[in-house]
């Protein structure tokens, strides 16, 4: 049963884009979120499972090969850092699911970033979980990992969405697990299969034919790029 819905996403309007520079990594902020977080995470008591507190959710923490986690304030004024996304929530529900079906991969990377696509912002879209069965959530912002080896391989690109979900939790999921809706300009079926659309497996690099292009010797602002005959 359902005991309270009563959630609000307090945004600071003014920041639309969090990406953060190399310095700022493993912590950033994010978007504030009004959120209840799950007692028993804070306490380690299984009594405390079905208890759940106020908190605002202010940063998020990426740590290489584990959940994601954040950084909240309770409304009793304890400050908590790293809570996984598994144990925050937008209401009391009994239709949890477990932490590896809404996170399907762990962090990539402490080398984090994110952002608040305005394009999708308060966009809904169909989650297809790991056993098929799929859940209806609202974007909420993204998040981006580089420099590490498998965001640098074109074919293992992966950022997370993170998502809050009809019953009530958060969730953290890839492009190719989501369909997005807008009943405006997503009007259309899938063209073929989605299953014969592919993965990247190049991120080209323009400068890679310069031996065949070189820029004028010349203080121009207007400068020629000329073709070298070989």
């Amino acid at each position: 049963m359902i005991i309270k819905k009563s959630m609000k996403l307090y945004k600071n309007l003014k920041i639309h884009n969090m990406t953060t520079s190399e310095s700022n990594v493993l912590n950033t902020n994010i978007p504030n979120l009004k959120l209840k977080v799950r007692r028993s995470w804070l306490t380690k008591k299984e009594e405390d499972k079905l208890k759940f507190d106020n908190c605002y959710a202010f940063a998020i923490q990426s740590v290489a090969g584990k959940i994601l986690t954040f950084h909240i304030m309770t409304d009793y004024g304890m400050l908590r850092s790293r809570v996984p996304i598994s144990e925050l929530f937008e209401y009391v529900t009994d239709k949890d699911i477990p932490s590896d079906f809404k996170q399907l991969w762990d962090c990539f990377s402490e080398n984090v970033s994110v952002v608040e696509y305005l394009y999708l912002a308060e966009k809904r879209c169909k989650v297809i979980l790991k056993d098929k069965t799929s859940v209806w959530a609202t974007y909420l912002f993204t998040v981006d990992w580089f420099s590490n080896p498998y965001s640098d391989e074109p074919s293992d690109y992966k950022c997370g969405h993170i998502l809050l979900a009809d019953d009530g939790y958060l969730m953290c999921q890839p492009n190719n697990r989501i369909y997005w809706k807008d009943s405006n300009f997503i009007t259309n079926e899938f063209p073929v299969d989605p299953k014969e659309f592919k993965v990247d497996t190049e991120l080209e690099c323009v400068e890679s034919k310069s031996d065949r292009w070189v820029s004028s010797n010349t203080d121009s602002f207007y400068y020629d790029l000329n073709e070298i005959n070989k």
